[in-house]
């Protein structure tokens, strides 16, 4: 069995949450640490993965050893931020001290699109620990419902109750979700959804960071059709240790009436800020499936 099916099993995810519970922080991010560098030491099928994505983000002239330096720090970081996930507790999260890094001008855009009857698509990126970041906005008090895979391993469904504990609402996708999300949107609701992992092979390709990747475009159908705003977000760590969110100002759809050009227009008018995000900090990017699957480098599994 490889290393992330036994990390990412129903028993070591609860595990993980009592244990995050009772031990101080830095027992918590030593654990981590050690895992990263087992991770590294065995080159196995996450780290080569991880660091074959974020190559193609800092570009393949950079040195190998740089390389595997960002995908164990990329894999570090990982387990502090369940670690930091677990920790909390449902009615802990409205306090919880997340920054909100943009300038005036742009949140008073986002809250102005928050309140607006128009409905509000988050599309978001897998960065830092973007769980506890939709989890703190539901926790202010924002009903988000959250578009995740549509058919999710079980690892991924014992995270999804997490979620939904702490006011979530989780739907994988599918006509139901999709027809639930529309009438939010309908009816000025938010929902968030990631946009930088593919999900089929049947999506058209997109060039994100120079190179074509078939990533999702339903949340730009979706905008499309019921004219509502796209913010586009990410979380960061900062050198303090503080999460910060960060946005996008609401995005309001192009349109030439040519229904695909517009989906690919607007799809890649997102993508410019995801990447400009990603590049703040790439080895925070934490996307364990190959966005580019010809980029995958051989390693032995674990």
């Amino acid at each position: 069995m490889r290393v992330q099916e036994v990390l990412g099993s129903p028993p070591a995810i609860l595990l993980g949450m009592a244990v995050a519970r009772i031990v101080p922080p830095g027992v918590g991010y030593w654990v981590s640490r050690r895992i990263a560098r087992a991770m590294r030491k065995r080159r196995n099928n996450l780290f080569t993965t991880i660091r074959a994505n974020i190559r193609q983000v800092v570009g393949p002239g950079t040195p190998d050893e740089a390389l595997d330096d960002m995908a164990e720090r990329a894999i570090y970081h990982a387990g502090c931020t369940y670690y930091d996930m677990f920790r909390q507790r449902r009615d802990s999260l409205r306090q919880y001290d997340i920054a909100l890094r943009a300038s005036p001008e742009t949140w008073e855009q986002v809250k102005s699109a928050l309140r607006d009857r128009r409905g509000v698509i988050i599309a978001g990126a897998h960065m830092s620990n973007f769980d506890l970041a939709a989890q703190w906005i539901a926790a202010q008090g924002v009903e988000i419902q959250a578009l995740s895979l549509a058919q999710p391993d079980i690892g991924t469904r014992v995270v999804n109750e997490i979620r939904r504990r702490r006011g979530v609402i989780v739907t994988p996708v599918g006509i139901d979700s999709l027809r639930a999300a529309l009438k939010r949107l309908q009816n000025g609701g938010v929902i968030a959804t990631g946009v930088d992992r593919p999900v089929s092979d049947h999506d058209e390709p997109l060039p994100f960071f120079g190179k074509p990747a078939r990533l999702p475009t339903g949340h730009i159908r979706l905008a499309l059709q019921t004219n509502a705003h796209v913010i586009v977000a990410a979380c960061i760590q900062e050198p303090t240790g503080r999460y910060a969110l960060v946005m996008s100002p609401p995005l309001e759809m192009e349109r030439t009436y040519d229904r695909q050009r517009d989906i690919r227009h607007n799809a890649l008018r997102v993508l410019a800020f995801l990447e400009e995000m990603i590049r703040q900090a790439p080895d925070q990017w934490l996307m364990f499936v190959p966005v580019w699957p010809e980029e995958k480098e051989n390693g032995p599994t674990a």
